[in-house]
């Protein structure tokens, strides 16, 4: 079996971040704007500053690396987006 990913679903992120994503703590939306959900509140510093205190702000994504159906797709399981 081979098995080849589609790269244009494909969100380079830390572990820690990635395990926030997983989580639906934040998202991107279609504009590639950080969206914090609204029940995450967290101790960390590093979450704070990271996350919660870049709400709104663009995020820069490599021309054509993520394509934007992935993006709605995912939000679209959010009740929060």
């Amino acid at each position: 079996m081979q098995w080849s990913a589609d790269l244009s679903n494909v969100l380079a992120l830390s572990k820690i971040h990635h395990a926030a994503f997983d989580r639906e703590l934040f998202t991107i939306d279609q504009n590639y704007r950080v969206r914090v959900n609204p029940d995450f509140e967290t101790q960390s510093d590093v979450l704070q500053q990271t996350i919660i205190d870049r709400e709104g702000e663009r995020i820069s994504v490599p021309d054509d690396s993520l394509n934007s159906q992935y993006v709605a797709q995912h939000n679209a399981a959010l009740e929060w987006v």
